[in-house]
């Protein structure tokens, strides 16, 4: 972690410098760059000065005018670089964590309903379906929501124990998170909203010596931040804790989550359960408890403390705030998880021409019929991993094969494999295609059909569909194609291949035409 005096000798150019001393250096536009480093670290108790920074956190979430920024403050301080090691991290990947945090959000509420939230409990169900039809009035006039409304929705929140990701999944899914139509925000947008962020002395921008930005809240900043947002440790660290063996137990979680009023269902698992923890309650209250009969006791926390050799002794208030201290220190590692998807995505064509032989060859498949099934998940795993949209979870069995958001529509897709030739036909498929974007809960402007070859006849039945059904283009896209485009975008030489792929540019009905699309890369 970096000190507050080192920040500032980082910061790597003088406007940097001009813009992060705006927010209490007095004369900043007057000094030149040795006087504005000097100037900064003599102030620097207003920099750490705790009602001013709860304030600046409270304006920047709550109070500005601008909904981008409100929206954008929250996620790029509470939910990205407080969550980091160090509090620091590199500018652009502090951007593509914000829009991958958002398009999450908007993915959960396409796959989830309100009453799932309350997890088959009645009162909880009612006060969700109550704050939702708030949410909806209060975005009602002039389509926004106003200071004092996002205030007043706060107090609901608390009344009625809703947690902030609740209250944004509910947001996108009246189409208004993260922004109108659940359009995600922009490189250039979040940009603007990190130079507000220090100018309120709230978010620091330095630079190593390769002169990579990075973004970073010192370290004595960061700890009068998370004492002002009540934030007791790290989310990823909180989920290295919770998976101890003294607390991770079924029991103990539902306990917990009772206590906290939080609503389960029994027959959620012991991942369900820990998430709805870390969401919803602090590792203080959770291992602790809420009263002194609750959470651990004396002898289990003793125990606990010195299986991680720390001290033992003190109370237990002692002891907890000991072991979640611990925790927070640790770095944080991401584990390795080998995706057997991605074999598959290997084999992209030859699952898409069953070639049967090869696929047994190479441990592919084991019988003809996983063919299809081994085609689906391989096309998962190229647009989560090489498109980056993270296809969504379907409820039921009369689905498309793979579905994504799309701002506040969809994009579908089915896989259709065929022996060589592969030739499919479109019009044997049709009316399965319209039954599933007929069903759909929102519009569905995009809708993939990968196979190894298509008919002639098949564009001609493409056209005329969307001749019949206006706003609904049936893209015909052979393996191989949608192949080479995910290799294209993914390409580390691609400087957009983090970044979701812009789905949009599929919506033109008939075969795929790479020459259309024009240089994906700007």
């Amino acid at each position: 972690m970096m000190k507050f005096d080192d920040a500032v000798m980082s910061i790597g150019t003088v406007p940097d410098l001009k813009r992060i001393a705006k927010a209490h250096v007095v004369d900043h536009r007057n000094l030149n760059e040795e006087e504005l480093r000097k100037a900064l670290k003599k102030v620097r108790p207003q920099y750490l000065d705790f009602d001013t920074v709860k304030n600046n956190l409270e304006t920047s979430f709550y109070m500005n005018d601008s909904i981008d920024r409100r929206t954008l403050s929250q996620i790029i301080i509470y939910d990205v670089i407080l969550n980091e090691d160090g509090y620091m991290l590199k500018s652009s990947e502090t951007e593509e964590k914000v829009m991958a945090i958002e398009q999450n959000i908007v993915n959960r509420s396409n796959e989830i309903e309100i009453n799932k939230l309350a997890s088959s409990d009645n009162q909880r169900q009612k006060d969700l379906e109550l704050y939702y039809f708030i949410l909806k009035v209060a975005w009602e006039y002039e389509n926004s929501k106003s200071p004092d409304e996002v205030n007043l929705l706060r107090k609901f929140r608390n009344r009625l124990y809703i947690s902030e990701e609740d209250h944004k999944v509910m947001e996108a899914k009246l189409g208004k998170f993260p922004k109108p139509n659940n359009e995600i925000h922009t490189r250039d947008e979040i940009h603007k909203v990190r130079r507000y962020l220090q100018e309120l002395g709230l978010l620091f921008l330095i630079r190593d010596e390769n002169d990579n930005d990075y973004d970073l809240v010192p370290e004595e900043l960061a700890g009068v931040m998370n004492k002002a947002l009540n934030k007791e440790i790290k989310h990823p660290n909180y989920d290295m804790l919770i998976r101890h063996k003294l607390v991770y137990k079924k029991k103990y979680l539902q306990n917990a989550l009772e206590k906290a009023n939080i609503s389960y269902h029994y027959r959620e698992t012991l991942d369900d359960l820990a998430d709805k923890v870390v969401k919803n309650i602090q590792p203080s209250q959770f291992i602790g408890g809420i009263t002194s009969r609750d959470g651990l006791n004396n002898d289990e926390l003793y125990k606990w403390c010195s299986d991680l050799n720390l001290p033992v002794g003190g109370t237990k208030i002692e002891r907890v705030e000991r072991i979640i201290n611990y925790y927070d220190s640790l770095r944080q590692t991401a584990p390795i998880r080998d995706d057997e998807r991605a074999v598959c995505y290997e084999m992209y064509e030859k699952l898409a021409f069953r070639d049967y032989s090869l696929l047994r060859a190479h441990g592919i498949i084991n019988k003809d019929i996983e063919v299809e099934t081994k085609f689906e998940e391989a096309t998962s795993y190229l647009f989560q991993y090489k498109l980056n949209h993270i296809p969504l979870k379907q409820a039921g069995s009369n689905n498309p094969d793979g579905l994504l958001s799309l701002r506040d529509m969809y994009v579908m897709w089915d896989n259709k494999s065929k022996e060589y030739p592969g030739q499919v036909n479109l019009k044997d498929h049709i009316k399965q295609f319209h039954e599933y974007m007929e069903n759909a809960d929102k519009p569905v402007p995009i809708f993939l059909v990968i196979a190894p070859d298509f008919t002639e006849e098949s564009e001609i039945e493409a056209f005329n569909y969307t001749a019949e059904n206006l706003n609904r283009n049936i893209v015909l896209i052979t393996a191989t194609e949608l192949k080479a485009l995910a290799e294209e975008w993914s390409n580390p030489d691609n400087k957009r291949h983090d970044e979701p792929f812009p789905l949009g540019l599929l919506a033109r009905t008939g075969r795929f035409n790479r020459k259309i699309l024009g240089d994906i890369k700007k």
